[in-house]
């Protein structure tokens, strides 16, 4: 055949295909995205199982990496938002990307591979969970958000077994976050000095505190503080022109998290560090913190003082009481209901009832913005002691693996152990101030953990 016989050359069915789907998968996107612009619900279902059909075999057929897909799906807005219910578009594309990962295992007849995953704290929290639905004060709501964990648990099993069929697999996840991260930092910018809309502005001053598709500021800024490690990892491990790239993605989502204002994602970045201690790598726990001040420096300088503003208005903040009083809150419902908790979701509902008994509180918030209150008050003791043995569990673990790595092994593999372990810890450590599995934050949450568990024994390194 000539080359211009092979240059007319009718391309292969798949391709043709794929072409098809992913044009499918645009138009019932746009479609999607106008009807619920203009509050047309059924507009909306009909573009959105569309998008979601196409997305589905895409997926299934291997055309797709479902985690990219799910990676990048994260910092959109949300697919639909009331003052009453917020459907992140994680959501569904992680329950798409699921359901493909199911159906691809099993037209291969193949058995997942569900790496370390400690699943016997992840049976007792789910126990404890179930129980806690079935006692639930408000059991629609219960049920609402044990569906919601259910999804983020079929994401961690899905996302481990990819991860360990395939390393690339890990590579493509991380760099999926650290651009979602450096794009969201740009943004994000933009939306503090007012260039782009904004819902939060920081009173008595001309900028805003960045929120994006998150929703909250505080969403975002978890998102950042997440990522932030591996954007470290990605700049210690990249060579040649590549390394300008890496160098941009970290510094935008560095600047991105100082345009949050969100210090309880700030102080978490930072206590996360306190794992590589343990690690032996007090020179990287050094650099980090004195590139943090000096970033903290320069964003001080450069906005005219807006970070010692922030400092002084942390003592004696109204937020922060406010926060207290939510958490007093939550530690009621605890000792209200010390077995079983309110139910999950609950805390929201049960507000009503133990708020008026704490006179300082007036801000009421559906979250007491501490998961470890929140677990305790929705899901009793039982759910409190597997939530937090599950997350000490894998820190430990990850701690052990990275001082048990051999020296023979990659640097790079060196590198990603350490930026996974100070990732989670920063999950830890923001869980004081906020909510880490909510849909967006939750998908990265989780797999961060997948990376962990999916990594192989050290001594096989």
């Amino acid at each position: 055949m000539t080359a211009a016989a092979r240059a007319f050359a009718p391309a292969p069915v798949e391709a043709r295909i794929a072409v098809v789907l992913a044009g499918l998968l645009g138009c019932g996107a746009a479609v999607a995205g106008f009807g619920a612009a203009v509050s047309d619900l059924r507009l909306a279902a009909a573009g959105g199982a569309t998008a979601a059909g196409a997305l589905f075999v895409l997926m299934a057929a291997g055309w797709v990496d479902p985690l990219v897909v799910v990676v990048l799906s994260l910092p959109l807005p949300a697919f639909y938002s009331t003052p009453s219910l917020r459907i992140a578009t994680a959501a569904p594309v992680t329950v798409v990307a699921v359901a493909a990962w199911l159906t691809r295992l099993g037209l291969a007849d193949e058995r997942a591979l569900p790496g370390r995953i400690p699943f016997r704290s992840l049976t007792v929290l789910a126990m404890a969970v179930a129980l806690a639905t079935v006692t639930a004060q408000y059991p629609l709501t219960s049920i609402r958000e044990s569906v919601n964990l259910v999804v983020l648990f079929a994401l961690l099993v899905a996302a481990t077994d990819l991860f360990r069929r395939n390393a690339r697999h890990v590579e493509h996840a991380v760099i999926a976050l650290v651009a979602a991260a450096a794009v969201c930092g740009v943004l994000a910018v933009l939306e503090t000095l007012t260039i782009l809309p904004g819902e939060f502005p920081r009173f008595d001053s001309g900028y805003n505190r960045a929120a994006l598709g998150f929703g909250q500021p505080n969403g975002l800024g978890l998102f950042l503080a997440l990522t932030l490690p591996l954007g470290v990892h990605r700049f210690r491990i990249t060579q040649g022109p590549g390394r300008w790239a890496a160098a941009f993605a970290l510094l935008s989502a560095a600047a991105g998290l100082v345009a949050t204002f969100s210090r309880g994602a700030w102080l978490a970045l930072l206590a996360g560090t306190i794992a590589l201690v343990f690690t032996g790598d007090r020179r990287l726990v050094f650099r980090v913190w004195l590139a943090a001040a000096l970033l903290v420096l320069v964003a001080d300088v450069v906005s005219g003082g807006a970070m010692r503003e922030t400092v002084e208005r942390s003592i004696g903040d109204w937020v922060i009481e406010q926060r207290a009083a939510l958490m007093l809150a939550g530690v009621m419902m605890f000792m209200a209901y010390p077995l079983t908790g309110v139910g999950p979701g609950g805390y929201a509902g049960s507000l009503d009832r133990f708020g008026p008994r704490i006179p300082q509180l007036w801000d009421y918030l559906p979250t007491p913005h501490n998961a470890y209150v929140q677990m305790a008050a929705e899901t009793g003791l039982f759910g409190l002691i597997a939530f937090t043995t599950l997350l000490g569990a894998t820190l430990v673990a990850q701690v052990r693996r990275t001082r048990a790595e051999d020296p023979t092994a990659s640097a790079e593999r060196a590198s990603l152990n350490r930026a996974l372990l100070w990732s989670f810890a920063t999950c830890c450590a923001a869980g004081m101030v906020v909510w880490p599995l909510a849909h967006g934050t939750g998908q990265a949450v989780v797999l961060l953990a997948a990376g962990i568990f999916a990594a192989p024994p050290a001594k096989a390194a």
